[in-house]
């Protein structure tokens, strides 16, 4: 059975859903009334079998990861996916100086310094003495919202083609991982 990656990677999910949702009873209250013996064996066949669910859902899982990687590999998916991460992050540095406070206008700097070593000695104490000012101008400032623009039209274009690579590619599933998954009620 073949399937594309975006189907796998719904299977996968639809697998950790079900394996969390598999009940496992590791101890159980007996009453007087039943006998202990019969409980105590039901209960074991129950857990065993729910652990042997979860074995065959695990191993599925990691067979179609693992197919998953490969095939994103050969299709070049992983190293589109590695570009998207980098545009993440330099996006997110830039808008972080895209958001500072241009610098001050040197006439207004000068005139607060100015002031500041004009005024006496004695109201300094309770003042600060310094001036503080961005260090972007403004077209600075303007060229890293183009960039980040630019970023985002470049990563928009890389998810598009992750997007038409995970729908044309396909990975061969084993009979073995494909009656697990029948067997489960997820293909």
């Amino acid at each position: 059975m073949l399937i594309t990656l975006r189907k796998a990677n719904a299977i996968q999910t639809q697998i950790n859903d079900t394996i969390k949702n598999i009940s496992m009873k590791y101890q159980i209250e007996i009453n007087e009334f039943q006998d202990p013996a019969f409980e105590i064996h039901q209960a074991n066949t129950e857990l065993m079998t729910n652990d042997h669910r979860r074995q065959r859902l695990l191993l599925a899982l990691y067979t179609i990861r693992g197919l998953v990687g490969t095939a994103n590999v050969q299709s070049g998916i992983d190293l589109l996916l590695s570009k998207s991460a980098y545009l993440d992050k330099r996006i997110s540095q830039l808008q972080e100086m895209a958001g500072l406070q241009p610098v001050t206008n040197l006439e207004v700097l000068n005139g607060k310094l100015e002031k500041i070593k004009s005024s006496s000695s004695e109201s300094r104490l309770y003042r600060n003495d310094t001036v503080s000012t961005g260090l972007l101008s403004l077209t600075q400032i303007d060229v890293v919202k183009k960039e980040i623009r630019d970023l985002k039209k470049q990563k928009q274009k890389i998810n598009d083609e992750i997007l038409e690579l995970n729908i044309k590619t396909e990975i061969p599933l084993s009979q073995e991982v494909v009656n697990t998954l029948t067997s489960e009620d997820l293909v």
